[in-house]
């Protein structure tokens, strides 16, 4: 039994020591696989840019000479950006931030190097693991339809225009603030944000009125509005009570934990009463089997080798020896009793000495 329970947490410890290395593994892999997703994005969109400047340059330098571009297979996707840099890769596990921006807040685009910086728009869409939002009219480029969206039923333009991802880094939060001289409110552009327990704040600027940190509401959450179809299940369908709790009978019968559960996986816990006893009996029988095994025990029933043969031999004949030096004689006894009446020890007496001593006083008493 001991040697079951002793497996059992060592598998235990073995499935936790490799489920850790597994998920370190895991880790390393998906913070490589980052960033090489980051690395071909970023040269992909540099190579389109890149060749669009090179097209944009060789049309300025030749004029009227300038070659059509929009024939052939790019006569109608000429100058489209394709849909797979339009996806936002995230970056790797604790390298991103808290920007305080949400789907619905005003923001102003204010990067240097975007072409539509000063703007203002909603925030259509947020990624915060990759640190890019979607701002509804702005930063709008034209995307060649994929083929897979090209159905019979559903015709789609060869291009489409939507919204591509800008960094959070290069947009700010614009909120109405009052003016201090007039007390009318004004679009404010917040450089700086503070995020103190799931609000936001301006920092380093205090409400004149109030004198406290200017706070920031977060953008109203639009709730969704639903309508009832032929396939929704009624509620009283839902509220229905099928299964009354009692305890006249047990929930579910008692096969069905068994059949759950694998009865030979090594990660169990519980066992059966007769999976218990086979294992006591098994131990009762290895301790006998080690009683009978000992130097001095009964005969093995194991098959020995010469070796061991002539060692039990050896430890039988010198057990022999002990016990016979161990016998003591006359003279041994003799000594010991003197030692003993020296130093005041008295030997325990048996019922029969009790009896003779105890006859051998009342006779002295009587002939005194």
């Amino acid at each position: 039994m001991q040697k079951l329970l002793k497996r059992s947490s060592q598998v235990h410890k073995q499935a936790a020591r490799r489920q850790r290395i597994v998920k370190s593994k895991n880790a390393s892999d998906t913070r490589r696989l980052q960033q090489n997703q980051l690395k071909l994005h970023n040269a992909a969109r540099r190579e389109v840019f890149v060749s669009a400047r090179q097209a944009q340059r060789e049309d300025w330098h030749l004029g009227p000479l300038a070659p059509r571009r929009d024939v052939g297979d790019k006569a109608e996707t000429y100058g489209t950006v394709p849909l797979r840099l339009m996806e936002s890769v995230e970056k790797m596990d604790g390298k991103w931030k808290k920007w305080g921006i949400r789907e619905g807040d005003r923001v102003c685009v204010v990067g240097k190097k975007e072409r539509d910086k000063g703007k203002i728009g909603i925030v259509k869409e947020v990624t915060e693991r990759a640190e890019t939002c979607k701002v509804i009219g702005i930063n709008t480029i034209s995307i060649a339809t994929p083929e897979y969206m090209k159905t019979a039923s559903q015709p789609h333009p060869p291009v489409q225009t939507t919204e591509a991802p800008l960094p959070l880094s290069s947009v700010r939060l614009v909120t109405p603030v009052p003016d201090p001289s007039t007390g009318r409110k004004r679009d404010v552009i917040v450089n700086e944000l503070t995020l103190e327990r799931g609000k936001r704040y301006i920092a380093n600027y205090i409400h004149p009125v109030t004198a406290k940190y200017h706070y920031i509401p977060w953008p109203a959450k639009e709730t969704p509005e639903f309508q009832d179809q032929d396939v929704d299940t009624l509620r009283i369908e839902v509220e229905q009570e099928t299964w009354v709790p009692t305890l006249l009978r047990a929930p579910m019968p008692t096969g069905v934990i068994d059949e759950l559960r694998n009865k030979y996986s090594k990660f169990r816990t519980r066992h059966e009463d007769s999976y218990l006893e086979m294992k006591e009996e098994i131990d009762r029988k290895a301790k006998e089997r080690e009683a009978e095994l000992k130097w001095g025990g009964g005969t093995p029933r194991v098959m020995l080798t010469p070796v061991q043969e002539l060692n039990r031999q050896r430890r039988m004949e010198r057990r022999g020896v002990e016990e016979e030096n161990n016998e003591l004689t006359d003279e041994v006894l003799a000594g010991i009793g003197e030692t003993m009446a020296r130093k005041g020890k008295r030997l325990p007496l048996r019922e029969a000495e009790m009896g003779a001593l105890d006859g051998g006083t009342v006779a002295a008493k009587e002939q005194g």
